[in-house]
């Protein structure tokens, strides 16, 4: 959009549509909210589930998992060491589902979560519902 300016200069203005297309460009997803995600899984145990791309954060809201046996659940982050546990249920059953608060487990970018048994079981199948933001808007979690 071009504007004559009494001083008989000529600017050239974005017009709405035109400056919508560059932020949608530049910004990208700074420019939303919240956006929630349904990540199915499946694997021999343990399995990595999944984990946030680079420059955003998730915060986890539940995890389902089906074992092909009876099993304990035990959910990590980054690797199956003992100090990276975050969640257990301690039933040896073979459907379990485990959730989380609000900002109570939070993964950052390429932080895995890995789902693991205990027990006999051998895979896994299952569902992770994330809530999901960039990096320095955690606070919308």
């Amino acid at each position: 959009m071009k504007i004559r300016i009494k001083a008989g200069a000529e600017v050239d203005f974005l017009t709405k549509d035109e400056l919508n297309q560059v932020l949608t460009d530049q910004l990208g997803p700074w420019r939303g909210g919240v956006r929630y995600k349904r990540i199915p899984y499946s694997g021999t145990l343990p399995v990595t589930v999944d984990a946030p791309e680079s420059g955003f954060v998730w915060s986890v809201k539940l995890l389902s998992a089906v074992f092909d046996a009876r099993s304990p659940l035990r959910v990590y982050t980054q690797t199956t060491d003992p100090s990276s546990l975050v969640g257990v249920e301690r039933g040896d059953e073979v459907d379990h589902v485990m959730r989380w608060h609000d900002n109570q487990l939070i993964l950052f970018g390429t932080q895995p979560l890995i789902v693991a048994g205990s027990g006999v079981a051998e895979h896994a199948t299952g569902l992770m519902y994330v809530a999901e933001v960039p990096v320095g808007r955690e606070w919308q979690l």
